[in-house]
């Protein structure tokens, strides 16, 4: 399987629940159409956290979601970011994605599993 993670900070102008909502009902089923072969895809919603020992962040946060999509292969995620790309393609995901992410905030990290788990 081949990975990756998108890191995104919601759009300003929305709630958290107004985010979290409009992402689970609207973006992530657009999204998961228009992407062909991605056999996975995951939303991982966050929430700052801190303690004594580590800091809890200031008055902003440094990222909302932590999106994961999982692919058989590399080439099968080019060939997905390929087609979003896609003028016709890029306009539709490219609209929604206004309305709700920080869009300047989207980052994209390819995944390399470091192999077996630590329990």
């Amino acid at each position: 399987m081949f990975k990756t993670a998108v890191l995104i900070r919601k759009n300003p102008a929305l709630t958290v629940a107004e985010f979290r909502e409009h992402y689970e009902t609207k973006h992530a089923p657009l999204a998961a159409s228009l992407m062909p072969k991605l056999r996975r895809y995951t939303r991982h919603f966050a929430t700052a956290y801190g303690n004594a020992t580590y800091s809890g962040g200031d008055d902003h946060q440094d990222l909302d979601v932590i999106t994961e999509m999982w692919f058989d292969s590399e080439a099968d995620f080019q060939e997905a970011m390929a087609h979003l790309s896609q003028p016709e393609v890029a306009a539709v995901l490219g609209a929604d994605e206004e309305r709700v992410f920080d869009r300047s905030s989207i980052r994209i990290y390819l995944l390399e599993d470091s192999g077996d788990a630590i329990n």
